[in-house]
């Protein structure tokens, strides 16, 4: 690897979880200017002047064609910060495409959140032997015991996640956004589909999220992978390659997965990547985040949020999957209807979400926001929407707030205590009055369209507005649900869980 040995020790924590070696510490490669990727940015911003240039993601299948092709011409470098990777088609499209990278000679630099790895995974232990790629887990649990009970003898420690998510090649295009690499972010998925939002970015702020990465990669949390256990056997990596052709052969079929050999070639302006000029910055929690124990300890990414929020003048819309407010939310959101802005909220239903505890600390929150004139719109799970519907679930993971159809911000974070309290986030703040009037005016559009709209009855009880070409549909329980789920989560609901939301 291009990396030099330093002495730093791990913390005593991790001595306790492992016997670890000292690490190794590398930096992001900055002298990219003449690669292709390079040529074809730099290319771009000085014909306009500008610093930076921004597109948005917001169609699942354009996400992982994207970042297949910034695999594929890579000549130096990739960085890839994510919550977790899976071993499905969109998984191991990227995994391949990143052996390929490095068989070329392309330094790849994998960072993973421990919640959702294997004990031992052999695939990722395979990929961290190739010399050009190193594969690091964050805040990872031991292995000597059960996850469960590691949980809970370390809450304070293993509590903490890493939720961030960025795709750097080069150091000159990144991906900043909500998704993780898995089918249901990228419209792969036969069941289920995840509606996310990612900014692909070049210009002055890749170097601001490669600086990030850097800090991420470097931390104390961060373990290489093979010092956490050793399965018996380790696959080579030609093994892993043809498992891959195998599993994509197999898995293919009926999937909205295009072969990137028969894509356009990756371009910018006409006919190719419509980027915008824009004022562009990250927004990032430092990684020491995790190890604050004090309850009210918030990161950068939430200060921001608070801030842009505030400065709202005329409309401010908030998406957020999993939304928990506080009562210091309410109030906010409230404060800001009383000076003349519209306030819009949209997350999950009860039917959409993926998490019901979350929706049943959310739902004690409804009429207290509808009553402070805020609108409340709930996802519907399916875009045939409807109490009959069958096809497959959506659900909402886009985590996007848009202020004066002049500035909009893009990424992990959720507005929750857990985002706000307890893990790292990270996003990518723009100022410009095209962008976030075009996020904008698609959120407005899309609303009646695949979302629910709450309202109070005359009685003080919840109202569930829907509107079809044959006419508006008004429920009066939690839409598309069973009797048990609603109970179910009714009992949640009585649970002193709000804080860990």
């Amino acid at each position: 690897m291009l990396s030099s040995l330093v002495g730093a020790r791990l913390p005593s924590r991790y001595h306790r979880f492992f016997k670890l070696p000292e690490r190794s510490e590398s930096n992001a490669v900055v002298d990219t200017a003449d690669t292709r990727l390079g040529k074809l940015a730099g290319d771009w911003l000085q014909r306009r002047q500008c610093e930076n240039g921004v597109h948005r993601l917001n169609v699942g299948s354009e996400a992982l064609i994207i970042r297949l092709q910034l695999i594929e011409l890579a000549d130096s470098t990739i960085d890839i910060q994510s919550y977790l990777v899976r071993d499905d088609l969109s998984g191991n499209l990227v995994v391949m495409a990143l052996i390929n990278a490095a068989n070329r000679g392309v330094r790849v630099r994998l960072l993973m959140d421990d919640a959702l790895t294997q004990p031992v995974d052999p695939g990722l232990l395979a990929l961290g032997r190739h010399e050009k790629i190193e594969v690091r887990v964050f805040n990872p649990f031991p292995r000597q015991r059960s996850r469960f009970v590691s949980f809970i003898a370390n809450f304070n420690l293993l509590n903490r996640r890493m939720h961030n998510k960025s795709f750097t090649v080069d150091s000159q295009f990144t991906i900043v956004g909500g998704r993780n690499l898995a089918d249901e972010y990228f419209q792969s998925s036969l069941l289920n589909e995840f509606l996310d939002e990612d900014l692909l970015a070049i210009g002055n702020v890749v170097s601001d999220v490669s600086i990030g990465f850097d800090e991420y990669w470097n931390t104390k949390e961060s373990i290489p992978i093979e010092f956490l256990g050793r399965p018996q056997a380790i696959p080579s990596i030609e093994e892993m390659m043809d498992e891959g052709v195998r599993f994509i052969e197999h898995h293919s079929e009926g999937r909205s997965i295009h072969d990137v050999e028969s894509q356009k070639k990756l371009e910018l302006g006409e006919g190719g990547l419509k980027l915008v000029p824009a004022d562009a910055e990250l927004v990032l929690d430092h990684p020491d985040k995790v190890r604050g124990l004090v309850r009210q300890q918030v990161g950068e990414t939430t200060d921001h949020l608070r801030k842009m929020a505030a400065e709202a003048v005329s409309e401010l819309i908030v998406v957020s999957p999993y939304f928990v407010p506080l009562r210091q939310g309410v109030e906010l959101f409230a404060s800001l209807v009383q000076r003349g802005v519209r306030v819009v909220i949209v997350t999950n239903s009860l039917a959409s979400t993926n998490h019901s505890s979350v929706h049943a600390v959310y739902a004690r929150y409804r009429k207290p926001l509808l009553r402070k004139g805020i609108e409340l719109y709930e996802l519907l799970t399916s875009p045939a929407a409807g109490e009959d519907a069958q096809s497959a679930k959506i659900t909402l993971h886009s985590k996007v707030a848009v202020v004066d159809r002049d500035e909009l911000f893009v990424g992990s974070f959720n507005l929750d205590p857990r985002s706000l309290y307890i893990n790292t986030e990270m996003g990518m703040a723009v100022k410009s009055t095209q962008l976030a009037s075009e996020m904008a005016e698609s959120i407005n559009v899309l609303l009646p369209e695949l979302a629910y709209r709450l309202e109070l009855t005359s009685k003080g009880g919840l109202s569930w507005l829907s509107r079809h070409s044959d006419g508006d549909m008004i429920l009066y329980k939690e839409p598309h649900t069973t009797v048990w789920r609603r109970f179910s989560t009714w009992l949640m609901s009585l649970l002193p869980i709000e804080g860990q939301m």
